[in-house]
C-alpha cells in the first residue's frame, strides 16, 4: 500500500489522468446501464393514456384492451368508442418507432373494433396510432359574415394559427413496449380474415343479446307474480278493514296504500323490460343484418395499414 501511495506521489499526472479515465467509463458504464434497461422509460406516462377525446367534439375512443403475443410478433387491441363515433368512418394510421409492421382494423359491434398488428419486432420500442373521424357530419362549416376585409383578415390569420395545432378531427395514442398497459399473451393470438373474425364477434355479441333477453322475459315473469301475490295481501287487508278502529285501521290502511305503491312500481319496471326486448330486438336484427353483408360482400373491410417511421 506504500509503494502505491509513493508511485501516486512521484506520478502526480499520471495519477490524475488514471482518476479521470475512471469517473468517465464509470459514467460510460451508467449510461448504458440506463439504456438496456428494461423498465426505462420509452414515453412520458402522461403519453400513455388509453382514451381520447376528439377536440371537435365528435366523441371519445378508448383502447380497453392491449395485449403482445412476443413469440408470434402479434399486438391485439380491443377498442370501444362512444355512440356518436361510426367505427366505419374512421381512417387509422400506424407508427413505429424501432421497427416496422402492418395493422389490421376490424369494425365489428356496438362501436367496438379490434386491432391487429403484425410482424411487430420484439425490439421494439414504441409505436404510436393515429385516428381521423371522416363522419363529415362532425365538422363545422363556416357561415360567418364580416363587416369588412380587415375583420376577414385577422378572423382568417387566427383560424390559420389554430390549424397549425392537431387537427381537431384526429386523435393520438403512444403503445410503448414496456407500458403497464401493454401485457404479454399467455397465449397465442391468432388472425383471422377480417370476414370471419367480425361475424365471429357478431354472433358472440347477438349469443349475449339473446342472453339478455331471456333475462328480460324471466324479470317479467318474476314481477308479474309479485303483482298477483301483493294484490291478493291488499284483498286480505281489505276485508280487515270492516274491523277495525282508530290506530289500528289507520295502520293497516298504511298498509295497504304501501303495497299498493309496491304494485306500481312493478308494473313501471315490467314497462322497462318491455322496452328493453324491443331495444335487444333491433340490435339484433341489425347485426343479422351486418352478418349478411359481411358474407355477401356488401360490407367492405380497410386493407391492412402498413407503418411509418415513427419519430
Amino acid at each position: 500500500m506504500k509503494k502505491i501511495r509513493q508511485k501516486m506521489k512521484e506520478n502526480v499526472a499520471a495519477t490524475k489522468f488514471w482518476i479521470f479515465m475512471s469517473l468517465v467509463g464509470l459514467q460510460a458504464l451508467l449510461l448504458l446501464g440506463t439504456f438496456f434497461a428494461h423498465d426505462k422509460q420509452i414515453v412520458p406516462p402522461s403519453q400513455l393514456v388509453t382514451s381520447q377525446t376528439f377536440s371537435d367534439g365528435s366523441g371519445t375512443i378508448e383502447i380497453t384492451h392491449q395485449e403482445y403475443d412476443a413469440k408470434n410478433k402479434i399486438m391485439k387491441l380491443d377498442l370501444q368508442a362512444t355512440e356518436d363515433i361510426s367505427m366505419s368512418q374512421l381512417t387509422p394510421k400506424l407508427f413505429v418507432k424501432n421497427g416496422s409492421g402492418s395493422m389490421q382494423y376490424i369494425p365489428t359491434v356496438d362501436n367496438k373494433a379490434e386491432i391487429f398488428i403484425k410482424n411487430i419486432s420484439n425490439n421494439f420500442e414504441a409505436l404510436s396510432l393515429s385516428f381521423q373521424n371522416n363522419d363529415l357530419s362532425n365538422q363545422s362549416v363556416d357561415t360567418t359574415i364580416y363587416d369588412n376585409s380587415q375583420e376577414a383578415q385577422i378572423a382568417n390569420s387566427t383560424q390559420t394559427e389554430s390549424s397549425d395545432e392537431q387537427p381537431a378531427d384526429l386523435v393520438y395514442f403512444f403503445i410503448a413496449s414496456n407500458s403497464p398497459h401493454l401485457k404479454q399473451s399467455k397465449t397465442p393470438i391468432k388472425i383471422e380474415s377480417q370476414a370471419a373474425y367480425a361475424v365471429d364477434a357478431i354472433q358472440s355479441e347477438i349469443d349475449f343479446q339473446n342472453s339478455q333477453m331471456k333475462k328480460m322475459d324471466m324479470a317479467i315473469d318474476d314481477l308479474e307474480r309479485k303483482q298477483e301475490t301483493t294484490s291478493q295481501k291488499i284483498e286480505e287487508l281489505q276485508l280487515k278493514n270492516q274491523y277495525l278502529t282508530g290506530n289500528n285501521l289507520n295502520n293497516n290502511q298504511s298498509k295497504i296504500s304501501n303495497l299498493q305503491a309496491d304494485i306500481a312500481g312493478y308494473a313501471q319496471q315490467i314497462q322497462e323490460a318491455e322496452q328493453n326486448k324491443k331495444i335487444i330486438t333491433q340490435a339484433i336484427i341489425k347485426m343479422k343484418k351486418q352478418i349478411a353483408d359481411i358474407q355477401s360482400g356488401k360490407f367492405k373491410f380497410t386493407d391492412d395499414v402498413k407503418s411509418k417511421k415513427m419519430k
